[in-house]
């Protein structure tokens, strides 16, 4: 209802690429499209397109969302500028390239132009520094003012394994800093090799051969992860608490997707500084929990330290620091290369462990 396509944004632009083509075309023909641009959630999903864009350039690339924003002007949303106005759908600078410098025109490019040409400004606003949209996949953006120098970006979710696309990456989060993805999600990979090897891709059964894939489970991801064991694929994870004020925050209910191995775990971020990000993990465990692993994914290079660790990426630092547990030192895993054949490569992508054994919950 609000907006949030579960599959991610690239999965937008492909499904309403068709809807909004429909809707013209009825209009054009009947003079009415018959309500379906007014269906609940449709006139949102604009503003979630426009939200999972970050300032790197990159997607906050969720499910099976592509990695990279286009360099040529979004023509989907040009439909939804031209039918509201506002500015934010209209990408000005994009659409002005040089024709020589465009890749290969969509299948809504005659559509498109005549959008462009039906835009006019009715309404004139920035993108909010928080936005929340709820549904299957739930998500929760928090950002910086426009033109703030540090570029702050941070894009979490909630959702369970068995959405349309969906992977066990409830409580999983991205994070730029001042143009740098520090954290990362591992994104999608192409199907055909997939299914040309005879994988068991599209099975979401709690034992499908698809969890062993690192872009699919949970281990491929910044979350956290119980005995080592996969999520539950049915475990929904609701966003539970949204602030949005002046250190916005929310919080993912992550209680189902361990399956009884924890009581409760409710995982909270929060915007506590202009260049920083807090991550509170409140947890109850059951009998059946022996260790909490926490998990960051990235492919900077990772410096361990007495407080936790220092990333380093393009010339720049990010520290992050361990409040709780002093004692518990982080350990790196490289999935650089990745555990299976079959896995996306991606070069040095490595993960940072905190390994919580059980007893350290105990009172």
């Amino acid at each position: 209802p609000d907006g949030v396509y579960p599959e991610g944004s690239t999965y937008w632009e492909y499904g309403t690429c068709y809807s909004v083509l429909t809707s013209s075309i009825l209009e054009t023909a009947f003079g009415t499209d018959f309500g379906m641009a007014s269906v609940p959630g449709f006139q949102k999903s604009a503003m979630f397109r426009s939200m999972s864009k970050a300032p790197s350039g990159f997607f906050y690339n969720f499910s099976d969302c592509g990695d990279k924003q286009s360099k040529d002007g979004d023509l989907v949303l040009a439909y939804f500028a031209a039918k509201c106005g506002n500015p934010l759908y209209y990408e000005k600078t994009k659409f002005l390239r040089h024709f020589t410098k465009m890749g290969k025109l969509s299948n809504c490019v005659g559509a498109g132009m005549i959008w462009l040409s039906q835009y006019e400004v009715s309404e004139g606003c920035q993108l909010p520094c928080t936005w929340k949209g709820d549904g299957p996949n739930p998500v929760v953006f928090i950002t910086c003012a426009h033109g703030d120098e540090h570029e702050y970006y941070f894009g979490g979710k909630g959702g369970k394994a068995s959405n349309s696309h969906g992977n066990m990456d409830a409580g999983s989060f991205v994070y730029e800093l001042n143009g740098v993805r520090w954290v990362m999600d591992p994104g999608n990979q192409q199907y055909s090799k997939l299914e040309k090897a005879g994988f068991d891709l599209w099975n979401q059964s709690q034992d499908s051969e698809r969890w062993k894939l690192l872009t699919k489970n949970n281990h491929g991801h910044s979350t956290l992860t119980v005995n080592g064991e996969y999520h539950r694929v049915d475990g929904m994870s609701p966003i539970t608490e949204f602030n949005d004020g002046e250190n916005p925050s929310a919080v993912v209910d992550m209680t189902a997707a361990f399956g009884g191995k924890l009581v409760s775990a409710n995982r909270k971020f929060t915007k506590d500084s202009r260049t920083s990000l807090l991550i509170e993990d409140k947890l109850e465990l059951s009998e059946e929990a022996e260790f909490i692993t926490w998990q960051l994914v990235t492919t900077a290079e990772v410096s361990v330290e007495d407080f936790g660790a220092i990333l380093t990426q393009d010339d720049k630092k990010l520290k992050l620091e361990l409040l709780s547990e002093p004692k518990v030192t982080a350990s790196i895993l490289s999935l650089d290369p990745p555990p299976l054949e079959l896995d996306r490569q991606i070069d040095g992508l490595k993960r940072i462990d905190f390994r919580f054994p059980a007893n350290l919950f105990e009172g």
